[in-house]
């Protein structure tokens, strides 16, 4: 049995961090190499999403997600009320929780076992894990060197966690920064980042330069807020980005509205991040000047996604030239 490894994928939207959990859940349950055919080749993506949900299906991968509601007793054992059997009234019963049930499912045979979290930073960690923060370092393992037990405060019995159960988390860092995860979680877990990666993209789809749409998008935002809320490459893999109708359409049902989000509808910005050339948009954005109704302030911007975006918008975006027959049809727009 390998040393038990306590492991957080982090990164911002879009990066593969669901795949890449996939991944190293089945490279751990089957002892594989990192570098295994069924992990890194891209052929075979549907050989191993069957692995995983087998895996999952015997219980050697269980998955669970945090949320701000998540709880000791969800995640180790808590109690519950059950009606009385000869009469009214009810009794608290203990109730293990998921990390208990898969600890006590991998103590009772030599295979190895993974936990996912997805979404480990949206609880709060110390106490969802309470006194069993220390237990999950690989040293304190039972069996290892340093083997610690404790007692359950429900329950009174002593509990160590096995060496064969492996925990792997996700963590998106639009939602929360690395710099703020509980320093008793960083110390105890190996934090690996999945960065947006438009390597893995075609240099070009359709007259789209898709490899530097992204790579512009990313260091603006990068400038405008940080490196935590880029753009992730996976949003056009795939159906995506097969054509550039399905760039033009995972730019308007995803990439604005997740910079809306970003920037609070600070429409200025947005711009800014999509290269518009006009301040009142013209390539992805439509901007109308309100008057006001009383007759006694300044005009107000009234920002919209176009319909139809412009001919040259990727061009523009990425800071290129525009065609004498966009500045055409710009001239047209304008005198209509």
């Amino acid at each position: 049995m390998p040393s038990p490894e306590n492991l957080v994928l982090y990164g911002p939207p879009g990066t593969g961090k669901t795949h890449a959990t996939m991944a190293e859940s089945v490279r751990l349950c089957l002892g594989l190499q990192s570098d295994d055919a069924l992990l890194t080749d891209e052929t075979r993506r549907d050989a191993l999403r069957a692995e995983y949900a087998r895996l999952r299906a015997e219980k050697q991968i269980v998955f669970v997600t945090f949320h701000q509601n998540f709880a000791y007793e969800d995640f180790i054992e808590g109690r519950e009320p059950r009606p009385l059997k000869d009469g009214p009234g009810f009794e608290l019963v203990t109730r293990p929780g998921v990390f208990l049930n898969i600890a006590r499912r991998a103590s009772e045979n030599d295979d190895a076992h993974v936990l996912v979290i997805d979404e480990i930073n949206r609880a709060n960690i110390s106490k969802v894990f309470g006194e069993l923060i220390t237990l999950i370092e690989p040293d304190k393992r039972n069996g290892m060197p340093n083997a610690l037990s404790l007692r359950l405060p429900y329950s009174r019995r002593e509990f160590s966690v096995p060496a064969n159960l492996h925990i792997v988390g996700t963590m998106n860092t639009a939602d929360r920064s690395i710099a703020q995860i509980d320093t008793a979680l960083r110390r105890r877990f190996v934090f690996r980042e999945l960065a947006p990666a438009p390597e893995r993209l075609p240099e070009m789809v359709d007259g789209v330069p898709l490899r530097r749409v992204l790579t512009a998008i990313n260091d603006r935002i990068e400038y405008l807020i940080d490196r935590e809320h880029r753009i992730g490459h996976a949003f056009f893999l795939g159906e995506g980005g097969k054509n550039a109708d399905a760039i033009r359409a995972t730019m308007r049902d995803k990439v604005i509205p997740l910079l809306q989000e970003y920037f609070f509808d600070d429409w200025s910005r947005i711009a800014a991040v999509l290269g518009e050339v006009q301040t009142q948009g013209g390539s992805f954005l439509r901007c109308r000047m309100l008057a006001d109704p009383l007759g006694r302030g300044d005009p107000r911007e009234s920002w919209s996604v176009l319909p139809v975006f412009h001919p040259d918008a990727f061009a523009r975006l990425i800071g290129k030239a525009v065609s004498a027959e966009a500045e055409a049809l710009d001239d047209l727009a304008a005198s209509a």
